[in-house]
């Protein structure tokens, strides 16, 4: 190919990809890398192309590839090290990111991607050095200004995320997540204005908010109804924020109660073998439905000087998913056969990641309930605690709020009762089938029996008692949660019985939800 035919080329796939038309790129540069292989600009171009197809093994050859031929090729790496950190190769994705800094000490995507890894692994204090360091570089990047100001929430500098947000929305009028961000942590009563200019950027015709934002703002105001105790514009907001939410999401509930289905005639006369080893770090699960006081708990048990905290890092529930679907779908595998895999030694490499200064650690990713039997499995060892709440109380919160993990029963009053029906089904058979290792506790027990239903939990994890676990308010475990305001106060009742206040407007599914309570 003549130079004039490849600069062409190469202009030709620059602008379609540009446009996301990745299988044309893919197609274009196989065909020229046949003769020009040596161009590492088109095996980066290509290596995304694949990334944005979700082709993450094709993906991985093109921009190790392209590294190699060229070493100081630092958005190739920059690429190189999301894909490792979307394998969960994260030693990997850190040098990457890393080595590129070390190219260009203002590369402003590697200093990002990097600070939001160390989020991942808890080192809040890293994360948010680096991001003031991107905002020493750049302040035009919104999403610097929201990751930042979430840092400082989740490590309760509620003042600092407060400055953040209101320099964002300054700078950038539309940026709804700031808005949800600062409602999150604003009491309304004292705070007419922003409530007021969130309603304003709703209604005005002239700004053209996309869906999303739409959401953000919608939960946003109906939070701040509530906090000024109208309930009836507060349902208003809110029942129009999950509506527009659920449009955007499919429901594999179905294929939830497939898996369950395939677990529990697995489990049913399945036959455990209690191999304990001395050596081995010990896992508290803390689980149950969202809201349902599970960060409370986390706070409490992490307060013991013995005991370290990962938080809410999924990892069981995205390692057995990847086996077990496939575009959001049930893929039928023998699960004896998984249960020789080596999902241990992964998982304790995982933590290996974590600054953890002790050998018990929390692991408070709600959805292991599913799981459990893969739990006592895996980790013979391990402490199993279910948190529950009164259940008009616990989806009422749900509905009031706006996750991040998308999943679509959430937003959908008929969808919640079809998984409560789930859930219970779930937490039952559980229930029967290991009936000793798993400690109930109910939230309101909690409240209103604060020492005794402490001092119970605590024990149940094998840990001397320490005066500490009445005072989880003052523990500074990073907390990446909704629940980072209600977890960095001391244990209060008013979220006791607050389904009331709704219950003229969610009647029927607070009576589906009672019914399937039975």
């Amino acid at each position: 190919m003549d130079e004039f035919n490849f600069q062409d080329n190469i202009k030709v796939i620059i602008k379609k990809f540009k446009d996301n038309n990745f299988d044309f790129v893919i197609k274009r540069t196989n065909f020229i890398l046949k003769d020009e292989n040596n161009y590492d600009l088109l095996w980066t171009l290509r290596g995304i192309s694949y990334l944005n197809k979700n082709d993450k093994i094709n993906s991985l050859k093109c921009l190790k590839v392209a590294v190699r031929i060229n070493p100081k090729n630092i958005d190739a790496k920059n690429y190189l090290g999301n894909l490792y950190k979307s394998l969960n190769k994260l030693k990997e994705a850190e040098k990457c990111y890393n080595e590129c800094i070390n190219i260009n000490s203002n590369y402003i995507s590697s200093l990002f991607n990097l600070a939001n890894l160390k989020i991942m692994l808890n080192n809040f204090n890293e994360a948010i050095l680096l991001y003031n360091r991107a905002l020493k570089v750049t302040e035009n990047i919104e999403k610097i200004h929201i990751n930042l100001a979430h840092a400082y929430q989740s490590t309760k500098q509620f003042k600092k995320a407060e400055l953040i947000l209101k320099k964002c929305l300054k700078k950038f009028p539309l940026s709804t997540e700031a808005d949800r961000l600062l409602s999150s942590q604003i009491n309304f009563i004292n705070d007419e204005d922003h409530l007021e200019s969130m309603i304003k950027k709703l209604e005005n015709k002239k700004i053209n908010l996309n869906r999303n934002q739409k959401i953000d703002l919608l939960f946003s105001i109906g939070k701040g109804f509530e906090d000024k105790k109208d309930y009836k514009k507060s349902f208003h907001y809110y029942s129009k924020g999950n509506y527009l939410k659920r449009k955007t999401l499919k429901s594999n509930i179905d294929q939830k109660i497939i898996l369950f289905d395939k677990v529990r005639s697995f489990f049913s006369n399945f036959e455990y073998k209690n191999n304990i080893f001395n050596k081995e770090k010990k896992i508290i699960f803390i689980f149950g439905l969202p809201r349902s006081g599970t960060t409370l708990i986390e706070s409490i048990i992490s307060s013991h000087d013995k005991v370290s905290s990962v938080g809410e890092i999924n990892f069981l529930s995205n390692f057995i998913n990847s086996n077990f679907f496939k575009d959001n779908k049930f893929v039928s595998k023998d699960i004896s056969n998984f249960l020789r895999i080596g999902l241990k030694k992964e998982y304790f490499d995982y933590l290996s990641l974590f600054n953890l200064k002790n050998d018990i650690i929390t692991d408070k990713s709600l959805n292991n309930y599913f799981y459990l039997g893969f739990i006592k499995h895996f980790f013979p060892g391990s402490k199993l605690i279910h948190c529950q709440r009164n259940i008009e109380d616990n989806f009422l919160s749900i509905y009031k709020n706006l996750f991040t993990d998308n999943e679509a029963w959430k937003y959908d009053k008929e969808e919640m009762v079809k998984y409560y029906n789930l859930y219970k089904k779930i937490i039952s058979f559980w229930n029967k089938k290991m009936s000793k290792d798993i400690l109930n506790v109910n939230y309101e027990d909690l409240i209103n029996n604060k020492d005794y239903t402490i001092k119970k939990i605590i024990s149940h994890c094998g840990l001397n008692w320490s005066e500490k676990c009445l005072n989880h308010q003052k523990n500074n475990i990073p907390i990446r949660t909704l629940s980072v305001n209600q977890a960095s106060k001391p244990i209060y009742s008013s979220s006791i019985g607050s389904s009331k206040n709704y219950k003229i407007y969610l009647k029927e599914m607070f009576h589906n939800l009672k019914l399937q309570s039975i």
